[in-house]
């Protein structure tokens, strides 16, 4: 019965040093984004970067979302419904 209470409490104990460690990562994490600059508005840069292309961002959206499907390997039907969205 000792043994086990002395194994539950290091396991406890084991527990709240592990706690501690995630709350001090965790404290570091926060300081770091804090310290890193403000960047632009992504829509902004997204708008910006149209303007030259002159394509619309609800086309240049689903054409990302075609990219990115096709490198997951969706399905060749589904990349075709939302390229003829594009038309």
């Amino acid at each position: 019965m000792a043994s086990s209470d002395s194994n539950f409490s290091k396991m406890q104990e084991d527990a709240l040093r592990r706690v501690l460690e995630m709350q001090q990562r965790s404290k570091e994490a926060v300081a770091s984004q804090e310290e890193k600059p403000e960047h632009p508005a992504h829509a902004d840069n997204i708008s910006s970067i149209l303007d030259g292309i002159k394509i619309d961002e609800e086309k240049a959206l689903i054409a990302m979302l075609i990219f990115i499907l096709y490198k997951q390997g969706a399905d060749i039907k589904l990349l075709m419904g939302l390229a003829y969205l594009l038309l």
